[in-house]
């Protein structure tokens, strides 16, 4: 996937044709650092939206793209998701998209038994959870913090983590 979904433009702001997104990003300042965005028009053709100013405010990003000014323009743009491009984009060390943690088989790293496979990551505040589909078919919480977390290869899509008593259901 060449694309990353990043937020959605949520609604217009202020009277120039700024718009406000809800990111869909561990920090809104990290939007601040592209100038490249991309819609999705139909259902494989990319736009592309160039920014010519984005700001964090209340945990929402504001952005100005070229060629929208005016209110009436940008209201074309509201409920719209935000892409940037995957070849645009440098991750910290230990940061991984959303995307390529979906698919993961989680690991016991002590006994090498597969548990399961990622479904879904949220963030509830204070780390990010793995939403795991267990190979006996039930569904686990996983707090993805290094306590837990011996290791992540996205290439391979395996996650290697440290089991304790009553994780998974063990007795």
């Amino acid at each position: 996937m060449k694309y990353i979904e990043t937020g959605e433009i949520v609604s217009t702001h202020g009277i120039k044709g700024d718009v406000k997104i809800y990111p869909w990003t561990d920090y809104p300042e990290f939007l601040e650092d592209f100038e490249n965005f991309y819609i999705l028009q139909g259902k494989t053709k990319y736009k592309k939206l160039t920014a010519t100013n984005v700001r964090t405010q209340n945990g929402m990003n504001i952005a100005s793209f070229e060629g929208y000014d005016t209110v009436e323009k940008s209201r074309e743009l509201v409920g719209c998701t935000l892409y940037l491009d995957r070849d645009e984009i440098e991750l910290e060390e230990g940061y991984y998209f959303v995307a390529d943690l979906i698919g993961c088989t989680v690991v016991n790293d002590e006994t090498d038994e597969e548990i399961g496979t990622i479904y879904d990551v949220k963030n509830l505040g204070a780390s990010d959870i793995y939403y795991i589909k267990g190979k006996d078919g039930k569904e686990y919480l996983f707090p993805a913090v290094d306590e837990f977390k011996v290791s992540t290869d996205i290439e391979n899509k395996v996650i290697r983590v440290k089991v304790i008593e009553g994780m998974f259901g063990e007795d």
